[in-house]
């Protein structure tokens, strides 16, 4: 057993449980103890959003140039800020707090899958990888659950200690249990040239190669395409139905289905490792969203067309989102993973925030016009899909000619 996982995976869905409360119930605290409008709930995410994505670039330098424990510990604070969130009652002091929350957030995105990287061998990295988005969501889910039980019962207090005390809990644990990884190099690097390297333009290489382009591409077109889904389809599951309960049905099957769509692309990922498995896996997958939001235009005033391809795009888009570490790897070849995590995710992040923005928009216009903002962003995404498929599957060998020149 890989011990180093499983000290990760542990860790973090520890850190998970003792999250999910802030993201669950930040809307109800803000109107029903801060009194605030949903603007402030949609301001702090936001920020936290956008910090996220930006030190994230932070967090991916850490990994690869001193240490990828450093970077998973750091982000372990994510929880604790959260928490101190709900006790708090000044919006300048939240916003404060939520800047915080995005930064530690932002180290843990990178810190968390360039560690992932590191301790396992290629031929299993599908698998893991899927693993580990699995109990990502499943310490989501079930801390949600507990939080919003115990919020109604005791109160906000008890979920802010209870909280952050396995916040504090899981930081320990991962101080005493995460291993350093061999290729942790603060002793490589000292004086002036750790901080060259560690500062942003240490990216500047990785943006020039086009294989890194096409990857960056992959994660944000088809990442603002579901920033589109997951506001416009619950929101007109509700509409369409009427009832609260059917927008939980349609969460929880998607998840499910999404869940099991990620373990089924990381198994044949590691079964196609030799034959360059995550790149044959791009060209259907985006196909498989584009069609997914396709049918959801044309089912925009449907409930169980809705259900039945807001289903089928989370199962193909999560699908595509397992592929994205071993892509990680195989462009990064070890050297470079912990940045190539930390520009993925910004793009994911400001995908994300436009495409939830947009669809807040277009969807007061047509039903069906932000499934038609995503289709565009999807049909990019084929085109960039296939061209990527294409490429040398060994960038160690194909590093010079795919190197986009300077001008």
């Amino acid at each position: 057993m890989n011990r180093a996982l499983v000290a990760l995976l542990a860790a973090l869905f520890a850190g998970g449980v003792a999250a999910a409360p802030v993201k669950a119930l930040l809307p109800a605290y803000v109107e029903s103890v801060l009194r605030q409008p949903p603007l402030l709930t949609s301001t702090l995410l936001s920020i936290q959003l956008g910090c996220g994505g930006l030190f994230a670039l932070a967090g991916g330098a850490v990994s690869d140039h001193l240490s990828r424990r450093a970077a998973v510990l750091a982000g372990m604070t994510t929880a604790l800020f959260g928490a101190l969130l709900f006790v708090v009652h000044v919006p300048a002091l939240l916003v404060a707090i939520a800047i915080l929350w995005g930064i530690a957030g932002g180290f843990q995105s990178a810190g968390g899958q360039s560690f992932l990287i590191a301790a396992v061998s290629r031929a299993r990295l599908g698998s893991a990888t899927a693993v580990y988005f699995v109990s990502s969501t499943a310490s989501g889910a079930l801390g949600a659950y507990v939080a919003g039980r115990a919020a109604d019962r005791f109160g906000f207090a008890a979920v802010t200690a209870g909280a952050a005390g396995l916040a504090l809990l899981s930081l320990v644990l991962a101080v005493l249990f995460l291993p350093p990884l061999g290729t942790d190099g603060a002793a490589r690097l000292v004086g002036a040239r750790r901080w060259q390297t560690l500062a942003i333009g240490s990216y500047a290489g990785l943006v020039r190669r086009a294989d890194v382009l096409a990857l960056g591409a992959l994660r944000y077109f088809p990442t603002v395409a579901w920033g589109a889904a997951s506001l416009a389809i619950p929101l007109l599951v509700f509409r369409l139905s009427g009832t609260k309960s059917a927008v939980g049905l349609y969460s929880m099957v998607s998840l499910l289905a999404a869940s099991a769509a990620q373990l089924a692309t990381g198994r044949q990922i590691d079964r196609l490792s030799r034959q360059g498995g995550p790149r044959r896996l791009v060209p259907p997958l985006t196909l498989a969203i584009l069609c997914s939001a396709a049918a959801a235009a044309l089912a925009s005033r449907s409930l169980v067309g809705l259900f039945i391809a807001g289903t089928a795009w989370a199962m193909s888009a999560w699908g595509l989102s397992t592929t994205m570490p071993p892509l990680i790897h195989e462009l990064g070849a070890g050297r470079d993973d912990g940045r190539l995590v930390a520009l993925m995710h910004l793009l994911w992040s400001a995908g994300m925030l436009s495409g939830t923005l947009a669809a807040g928009v277009l969807i007061e216009l047509h039903p069906a016009a932000p499934f038609v903002l995503a289709a565009g962003c999807l049909a990019v995404s084929v085109v960039v899909g296939v061209r990527f498929a294409r490429l040398a599957t060994e960038p160690a060998t194909a590093a010079a000619a795919l190197e986009v020149p300077a001008r």
